[in-house]
């Protein structure tokens, strides 16, 4: 009895190598997002505390200090938005790669299952011819 073999079988363990590459970036880019995303609630909490320290400030040089500390925390929030706004379009990107990734492979799967179903239809039908030669050489047998 034959063994199955996948005629493409390199090819679907390309694609899902491909596939495990892409998720494995699609983390990194997700962790980096959380990362964007943690530090910009860091300088909002920065920001907020910096705000209720200025109202209860009496001296001018500290509430002017207070005032040029905050408005470099809005400028970094800003930046920290956009680059948030980057990080995300990037992990977007990434998705589609990975959903492109994950449907190559599913397609090689799909084929192999076919072709699996194939080899199986045609052993069957080996098997069959074999039943029907014996039954035909039998009944020869049994006539002389």
């Amino acid at each position: 009895m034959k063994a199955y073999t996948f005629s493409m079988e390199k090819v679907l363990e390309w694609r899902e190598g491909i596939e495990k590459n892409v998720m494995e970036k699609f983390a990194v880019f997700q962790n980096e997002l959380n990362q964007e995303k943690l530090t910009l609630a860091n300088l909002i909490k920065e920001y907020n505390m910096v705000k209720e320290k200025s109202l209860d400030c009496k001296k001018i040089n500290e509430l002017r200090q207070l005032q040029l500390y905050k408005a470099d925390l809005e400028d970094r929030i800003e930046i920290q938005h956009q680059i948030i706004e980057r990080k995300t379009k990037e992990l977007e990107e990434v998705r589609q790669e990975l959903i492109t990734a994950q449907k190559d492979r599913k397609i090689m799967e799909k084929l192999k299952e076919k072709d699996y179903l194939n080899f199986q239809e045609s052993l069957k039908a080996e098997e069959q011819k074999f039943i029907d030669e014996m039954a035909v050489l039998k009944f020869k047998k049994l006539e002389n």
